[in-house]
């Protein structure tokens, strides 16, 4: 069975009780017309026995007695009476029309000459006819109630489905694919103007739900891949502590013994092949150096430094290196710029910062010192969009394959977050590249 609509069982409800509603005042003016129309037929019986009281006075005076009967046939034929008598005070009845009934009233009335009573006067009226009537009326407002209902039924129907039904269908179907805010259409009533301003609300609730579920996750996300870099940052750590010594001894013999050759061989062939492997030698060696430096961080020593100072002196340090790679290393002027950190380590994360856009193809690189923060500004080719959310991840790097660790950004954030600041990318595009070093500027 195919269910009804709202708007069915809605004009059905107020259909039926506009119907009760209408049978309850009906009969209410019912009761009300016919108690009236009883008081005024008692009211005319009355007059009518009373004034036959008074006619009949002079028959009887005169022995008239037929003229006593004929009027109370025609008062019983054509004045709707259902029962006439008139009897003298002896008992003797004078004239006699119609039944009596002990279902309708009875009306006296006493025929008086010079003040002495002659007889009575006794009728009853018929309500018969007047009852009929009213039950015809009755029947017929039942009926025009009825029909009324039906066609209030109707109308209704179809006001609702224009104006409530309709308007929310087109308020559904206006409803495009991320759009926040719906409007009723014109003309629309307030209660369809309310479900716009609901559905408004409702898709701001489950946009803002989305969205705190969406950063949830990527926060989780981010939990579980930071628990698993420091589970491989553990196990780096625990084999690099069991290695170092094993490492280093023949790192460093291979490394003498090549430059020993090296200063002893004529041969280009054979001193090429030496400096392949010092090179490669001395890569060893700086990897085995990140891998200690993750498993076995220094000891934290904070003070008040000047981050302004401490800018220029590592760019007296690292300016030989920069020029013989035809990069320029520029200090923003700026006053002191006090801070609370350890001295030793910003020069570490400043040392690969600088490391980094050097060797992505930088040639322009400005150190800008405030309180509490230094910027690392290049100019060189910028971060991948794919790796921005990873920078700073372990063994996550841009270089080409063999010429990273990927180890360098990790260390500089925990060397940063060890001093109770953070190391970030604030901003990355072809040209303009700048980490953000952020530190506290006091204990």
């Amino acid at each position: 069975m195919k269910p009804r609509s709202l708007s069915f069982w809605l004009s059905a409800y107020l259909g039926l009780g506009g119907l009760l509603l209408a049978l309850l005042l009906g009969a209410g003016m019912w009761q009300s017309m016919r108690h009236l129309v009883e008081a005024a037929e008692n009211d005319k019986a009355q007059a009518l026995v009373e004034q036959l009281a008074a006619v009949s006075v002079d028959a009887v005076l005169i022995r008239d007695y037929g003229t006593i009967e004929r009027a109370v046939d025609e008062l019983v034929s054509r004045r709707g009476l259902a029962y006439v008598e008139i009897r003298r005070a002896d008992g003797v009845v004078l004239g006699l029309a119609g039944r009596a009934s002990t279902s309708n009233a009875s009306f006296a009335a006493t025929m008086l000459a010079a003040g002495e009573p002659l007889g009575q006067v006794v009728a009853q009226y018929d309500h018969s006819p007047v009852q009929a009537a009213a039950w015809r009326l009755a029947t017929w407002a039942a009926l025009a109630l009825v029909l009324f209902s039906l066609l209030g039924f109707w109308v209704l129907r179809r006001l609702l489905a224009a104006r409530l039904i309709a308007p929310v269908k087109n308020l559904i179907a206006s409803v495009a694919p991320g759009e926040i805010l719906h409007d009723a259409p014109a003309g629309a009533p307030a209660e369809v103007h309310e479900l716009a301003h609901a559905l408004t609300d409702l898709e701001a609730r489950v946009r803002t739900h989305i969205t705190a579920l969406d950063e949830a996750n990527q926060a989780h996300n981010d939990a579980l891949r930071r628990l698993c870099a420091e589970q491989r940052l553990a196990t780096v750590g625990q084999m690099a502590g069991e290695v170092a010594h094993e490492l280093n001894t023949p790192l460093a013999n291979i490394l003498g013994y090549a430059q020993l050759a090296q200063s002893q061989s004529a041969d280009a062939a054979v001193r090429e092949s030496l400096d392949t492997i010092v090179t490669q030698a001395r890569r060893a060696g700086q990897i085995l150096g990140d891998m200690l430096t993750v498993a076995r961080a220094p000891a934290l020593t904070n003070q008040a430094v000047d981050l302004a100072e401490l800018a220029r002196a590592f760019s007296r340090l690292v300016a030989p290196l920069a020029r013989r790679q035809g990069v320029r290393i520029e200090i923003a002027r700026s006053t002191e710029a006090p801070s609370w950190a350890d001295a030793s380590r910003i020069e570490q994360i400043l040392f690969n910062l600088v490391t980094n856009a050097t060797q992505a193809g930088a040639r322009h690189i400005e150190i800008v010192p405030a309180a509490g923060v230094l910027d690392i500004i290049d100019d060189g080719p910028g971060v991948a969009p794919e790796l921005r959310t990873r920078l700073f991840e372990p063994f996550v790097t841009s270089k080409p394959q063999g010429q990273g660790t990927g180890l360098g950004l990790a260390i500089c954030r925990r060397l940063a977050e060890e001093m109770g600041g953070t190391l970030t990318l604030a901003e990355s595009k072809p040209g303009r590249t700048r980490f953000q070093l952020t530190l506290p500027t006091s204990p």
